[in-house]
């Protein structure tokens, strides 16, 4: 087996060095045939995981779950066969590796790629204006946010984390944006049929219950059962979110009057003035509209033998 490593050394605020050294050491010492490729900037590691495609059998995303996301896109660019997608997570919230079973401990993470058992797991595609406004297509793991998410993402993302923690820093970033958020109405369609929301505070999409920091949603959904959720929260005020806020963490916000889910396999999003920003996998990636589908089965994923 021969494997390719995309790190991201902006992972964790930049401290995850360390944990990138004693990687690269534990599969030295194991005498596993591998290459690897440190990224410079961002959106850098789909272009290296499209070219890795070509000649390497399981490519390893070593970071977040915004690496992750990059190192799917990049993947699913190429033309079937693809390759296995390897994780070891060294970010902050490892929302994707608690939803497929991959461990985030360095070595338990390392044996887990180097046993190899592959599970095929749906992936979301994106279409979408890019942080240029140009048209993009993009793929996804776990969930795509409009509304507040993209705020909260890019303040946590930024300094609050690195002071506060991955827990704190993304609780004040989600109170500090509520004071600034403005809600608005979104026109979309889902499975092909009209919506309409009304006082919008975000819409979440996605495949994974898992959504930041300990915030979860009650699902009825697998990895690969070829469908994905839609959860909008409405709001008339910023009290009543805040009094609801803390279902999130507590994985019971369908108990609110606010929160509406649907199972669907596709959603189109119509651009919205007020709110247009799109985040996926944990960072702000561009602006609406947008057209999100799932396919499923689509990549193979090391996964923790059970």
């Amino acid at each position: 087996m021969k494997y390719f490593l995309i790190y991201n050394p902006a992972s964790r605020q930049g401290k995850s060095k360390k944990d990138f050294d004693k990687i690269i050491t534990i599969l030295k010492n194991k005498g596993i045939n591998f290459d690897y490729s440190i990224t410079n900037q961002k959106d850098e590691a789909i272009s290296l995981a499209k070219q890795a495609s070509k000649d390497y059998e399981v490519i390893v995303a070593v970071g977040g779950d915004g690496t992750i996301c990059e190192v799917i896109t990049g993947i699913m660019s190429r033309k079937k066969p693809l390759p296995k997608l390897g994780v070891i997570h060294i970010g902050t919230s490892p929302d994707f590796n608690r939803f497929h079973n991959i461990p985030v401990k360095l070595e338990q993470a390392v044996d887990t790629l180097l046993k190899g058992k592959t599970k095929k797991i749906d992936i979301g595609k994106i279409s979408h204006l890019d942080l240029n406004k140009k048209n993009t297509i993009s793929y996804f793991g776990s969930s795509v946010n409009v509304g507040l998410g993209p705020d909260i993402a890019s303040k946590s993302n930024g300094r609050y984390r690195e002071y506060l923690g991955d827990f704190l820093g993304t609780l004040f970033s989600t109170l500090v944006s509520l004071t600034q958020y403005k809600k608005s109405d979104f026109k979309l369609k889902v499975n092909n049929k009209d919506m309409f929301l009304k006082n919008v505070i975000n819409i979440t999409i996605g495949k994974d219950p898992y959504l930041a920091s300990g915030m979860r949603i009650p699902l009825e959904i697998k990895s690969d059962n070829g469908k994905m959720y839609i959860l909008s929260i409405t709001a008339k005020s910023r009290i009543s979110l805040l009094l609801n806020l803390w279902r999130l963490y507590f994985g019971n916000i369908l108990d609110s009057s606010d929160a509406k889910l649907k199972y669907c396999k596709n959603v189109k999003l119509d651009d919205n003035k007020i709110n247009p920003k799109i985040e996926f996998d944990g960072d702000f990636r561009g602006y609406l509209p947008a057209t999100i589908e799932i396919l499923p089965s689509a990549l193979g994923v090391v996964v923790h033998e059970t």
